[in-house]
């Protein structure tokens, strides 16, 4: 395979939105959720690291996540989960002057069928407006389930982004995003040309449930074992300097000024982004330790 590195970089970056540059100051605690307090701070702020698609069962078996999220003032996403956004990113998903066809080979269209009818239930002729992107994503995500025994109908489709969402609005939360869905968009969508988006789409219509499979059930264990050091090292192995800086790393950077904001308000915050914008040098936490804030690991169990 051509493009193992980038398929494989993928897939993580899709479920865990995973960004790093290097392998020094890693939280070496095990924890996908992280208090926040430092000079300025009156209440603490909490970051908890998802994963777009696990079973988010665990939650309300720990009672110190639900007590944080209900005494937090705030609640905030990486991007607001909402009917006009996710309109966004279905009108985002779509060519308007291609087909899939135009794109690749008579054989490698036929390949892209029967997978289709293999994981979504119907042929490519339904998707052949869709960028090769998206339908990439809709098939790694229906091979996550699969690969996992996982029945995504048995939370109607949500993620666990989306539990804290509803969750919020449901305790009459404010509710704010990091960034907007048009950067998501820029980032998932439009990050890369075409061709290389039917390179990607390719690797994954010819991966017969092998590489992917591993890597999934390599991501899956090392998130239940909150191994954020193991999710590191993963990635490191995965992308270049440059794919990472410019689909991951610099929206951390971006986000910081937003979270200090929380942090400095004298309320309490409770942000949830994928687990992947944590470690690493170019990793949320480590960006708050140098602007001096203390960042203590809390236990839960997943």
């Amino acid at each position: 395979m051509k493009h193992t590195k980038l398929f494989i970089f993928s897939i993580l970056s899709v479920l865990l939105s995973l960004p790093t540059l290097a392998q020094d100051t890693l939280p070496k605690a095990k924890s996908i959720f992280w208090e926040v307090k430092g000079p300025g701070v009156k209440k603490p702020t909490y970051l908890f690291g998802t994963h777009h698609l696990h079973d988010y069962g665990f939650i309300n078996q720990n009672k110190i996540i639900l007590d944080k999220l209900k005494k937090a003032d705030i609640v905030a996403g990486e991007i607001l989960i909402e009917a006009s956004n996710m309109m966004k990113v279905a009108m985002a998903s779509v060519m308007p002057n291609k087909r899939l066809n135009q794109l690749m080979s008579e054989k490698d269209y036929k390949a892209t069928d029967e997978c289709l009818r293999k994981y979504m239930g119907t042929g490519v002729q339904l998707f052949s407006s869709f960028k090769p992107i998206a339908i990439y994503q809709m098939i790694m995500l229906k091979k996550y389930a699969k690969t996992l025994n996982m029945n995504l109908e048995k939370t109607g489709n949500s993620s666990m982004d989306e539990y804290f969402q509803r969750s919020a609005r449901n305790l009459n939360k404010k509710l704010i995003a990091l960034e907007t869905v048009e950067d998501q968009i820029k980032v998932l969508y439009d990050g890369k040309p075409l061709d290389k988006q039917v390179d990607l789409l390719l690797e994954m219509v010819y991966d017969k449930d092998s590489l992917a499979s591993q890597e999934i059930v390599k991501l899956n264990r090392m998130y239940k074992q909150q191994d954020l050091d193991g999710l590191h090292k993963l990635m490191q192995k995965t992308a270049s300097e440059d794919e990472l800086k410019t689909l991951l790393v610099e929206r951390n950077k971006k986000w910081i000024p937003k979270i200090e904001e929380l942090l400095k308000s004298g309320k309490s915050a409770f942000i949830a982004v994928g687990a992947g914008h944590l470690p690493g040098k170019s990793g949320v936490l480590h960006l708050l330790r140098e602007k001096g804030y203390t960042i203590s690991p809390l236990k839960i169990k997943l």
